[in-house]
């Protein structure tokens, strides 16, 4: 498989249709529209008919939606927070279903009833938390003056004073000693590790000494405004806690109940995400009180299907719509690229889009790296244990309607599951155990046979690259940079793998002659090729040896390839070690403590080990692989579609 081949659609209707259209083309998820307010040689025709208009403004609607998407974020978060923990929360199960069915069975109306009265709850929740704080923050302060026993403000006495003060308690013991001092007398209040509270009544004429000692100890003064005694006012503060107290479980059991609506707002939600995603298109396409113009890209396999979908929509006669092929401006500018291949590739598709994907016109290298991925990840992890683990756990979780991303992901690892599984059959390694027959392949006698086949892979590997390159450069009509940078290297490879037959297996000159002559007329090749692509010689010469230097780095790659064998020997090495660990304890651990110590170790082993083969294998295919033929840098192709955050929707046709 390849590329998608795409088709530039345009489409004309009467502006009462716009919105119907839109959420077709979203409900079919197959269009990317295009911006024809945007300053390119494809929009010329814009400035010629339609040079006038100005593009829609979104902020509005994008700020209402966005108001109310924030609405429901925050109501669903208070509910799941502050609700009664005796109701359960209703999450929107993960289901499939179509936009238009989604859409047509969203009340605007009905959802901003629920919000408001989810946030009169929310007021009334937080007026009373505000005020059991309030209470709790009195309390604390009365339980320090519990011991008051007047009102300073109703004790009026002509010759005395009472002064109310908090001090640090390190500085407690002077002030108290100045105080006796003094002969003023006091009432310790309330102390801790912290602060001390007391009360000082003295002679009017002593004012001032008091003031001294306040400012030289920097003591707080303490106002007591309230018409009762802190142990009056006490009783009616816990009175109101435990008022409050109850009116805050009423409200908890309130907003539990709402858990009930969980779900509607996340399909509200889900909805209004849709629209959104209608909204930043807008300023893309043409739209006034008569007229709706749009373009955009489409698979040309696509669009029958989708003007026969829209044509039965709105009516055939209610629009035009035609596709054309792109221009090569657009080719080498703008167009997307969308990857099309077989259900068993697909999956690998993710690890192209990780490096970067193919320009338009540029090969899919997916359906070309994937058998080796296949291969390779297989190799490195190399234990049927583990291999069944993978496929059953994948294959339970897929019976789940996933999130489109995680369901790739699990289909990924099912796939990569069964040569895990054959590799582990060859190297005869279940869990780090032996399944009782001679290994195909052991891991410990036949080191150098696994790293032998560990290069052949990467030998084969790198020709099919080379062969990707000279393919790519011959459609490019460059024939010469076919020779230079496929076939003449093919030649040498061919040409040292001749050899080192004819020399070291089966011990014939002739063919170790043919080698060597083959592998030497295609590094001049190599050498010459630039020579003649180049008007000056001289350089063209230097290139030409500048790129025949280039072999030492297929030696290096090659020996890259030498980490197939590495990891595939220590994961079953480190597996075995753990087994014989736990053999060596005593039978009554073994079974208790030693089970859950194989399971911990063998799932650190597992999560290891994959990751390694990810990484190592993708790292194979980037690095040795890619660098042979493959330039990327293409620009994914966006269809307007849906977030799909609660509901995988489907493609309408």
């Amino acid at each position: 498989m390849a590329v998608s081949k795409m088709s530039k659609l345009t489409l004309i209707a009467q502006q009462e249709y716009s919105e119907q259209i839109m959420s077709a083309i979203q409900g079919f998820q197959g269009l990317e529209v295009r911006n024809l307010f945007e300053r390119t040689v494809s929009n010329d025709w814009m400035r010629q008919f339609f040079d006038d208009v100005e593009p829609l403004s979104s902020q509005d609607g994008l700020s209402k939606i966005d108001s109310q998407l924030e609405q429901i974020e925050n109501a669903i978060r208070f509910i799941e927070h502050h609700g009664s923990s005796h109701e359960k929360v209703r999450h929107l199960k993960r289901q499939k279903t179509t936009l238009r069915s989604l859409e047509a069975d969203f009340q605007e109306r009905e959802l901003q009833i629920e919000l408001m009265n989810v946030q009169e709850l929310q007021k009334r929740f937080l007026d009373v938390h505000a005020k059991k704080q309030e209470a709790e923050e009195q309390e604390a302060l009365l339980q320090k003056w519990y011991s008051l026993d007047i009102l300073p403000q109703k004790t009026t006495l002509h010759a005395t004073q009472i002064f109310l003060g908090t001090t640090d308690v390190n500085v407690w013991e002077l002030l108290e000693e100045q105080i006796k001092k003094e002969q003023i007398y006091y009432e310790l209040m309330y102390s801790d590790d912290r602060i001390v509270n007391f009360t000082l009544l003295y002679l009017r004429k002593e004012h001032s000494i008091v003031q001294e000692l306040i400012r030289q100890f920097g003591v707080s003064a303490f106002t007591y405004s309230k018409e009762r005694l802190p142990k009056a006012e006490l009783a009616v503060i816990q009175r109101k806690q435990l008022e409050l107290v109850e009116e805050e479980k009423v409200l908890v059991k309130k907003i539990g109940q709402k858990k009930a609506i969980v779900e509607r707002l996340e399909i509200a939600e889900e909805v209004l995400l849709a629209r959104k995603n209608r909204w930043l298109v807008q300023n893309r396409f043409v739209k006034d009180d008569k007229l709706f113009l749009l373009q955009g890209w489409i698979e040309t396999a696509s669009f029958p299907d989708f003007k026969e979908f829209v044509s039965h929509l709105i009516g055939e006669e209610n629009l035009y719509i035609e596709s054309e092929e792109p221009t090569e401006i657009e080719i080498t500018e703008e167009i997307p690229t969308k990857l099309k291949n077989s259900t068993l590739v697909r999956p690998f598709e993710m690890l192209t889009e990780m490096y970067s994907l193919p320009k338009y016109e540029e090969v899919d290298p997916t359906p070309w790296f994937m058998p080796f991925y296949f291969v390779f990840f297989g190799m490195m992890v190399a234990d049927a244990g583990y291999g069944i683990l993978m496929l059953a756990g994948t294959t339970i979780a897929l019976l789940k309607i996933l999130p489109r991303g995680m369901e790739r992901f699990m289909r990924f690892f099912q796939v990569l599951a069964i040569p895990t599984i054959i590799w582990g059959l060859v190297y005869n390694s279940f869990f780090g155990f032996s399944l009782g027959y001679p290994p195909i392949l052991s891991t410990s006698e036949d080191v150098i046979s696994i790293l032998i086949l560990s290069i052949v892979f990467g030998v084969i590997q790198i020709f099919i690259g080379l062969g990707l390159a000279a393919r790519e450069n011959i459609r490019a009509k460059n024939y010469l940079g076919a020779i230079s940078n496929g076939f003449a290297w093919q030649g040498m490879m061919i040409g040292a793998v001749v050899a080192g037959l004819g020399k070291m297996i089966l011990d014939s000159q002739a063919l170790f002659k043919i080698g060597v002559g083959l592998a030497i007329a295609s590094a001049l090749l190599v050498v010459v090729t630039p020579m003649m692509q180049s008007k000056s010689k001289i350089k063209g010469l230097a290139k030409g040896a500048y790129d025949l230097y280039g072999i030492s780095g297929y030696i290096g790659d090659l020996v890259s390839y030498t980490r197939l064998m590495a990891l595939g020997i220590s994961g079953g090495s480190i597996a075995a070690a753990f087994n014989m660990l736990v053999s060596y304890m005593p039978p009554v651990a073994r079974f208790t403590v030693g089970i859950l110590l194989m399971v911990a170790l063998h799932g650190l082993n597992i999560f290891l080990s994959l990751l390694s083969a990810y990484v190592h294998g993708a790292r194979l295919q980037y690095v040795e692989f890619f660098g042979k033929f493959y330039e990327g840098g293409g620009r994914a192709f966006r269809p307007l579609k849906t977030e799909e955050k609660y509901i995988n929707i489907e493609k309408e046709k």
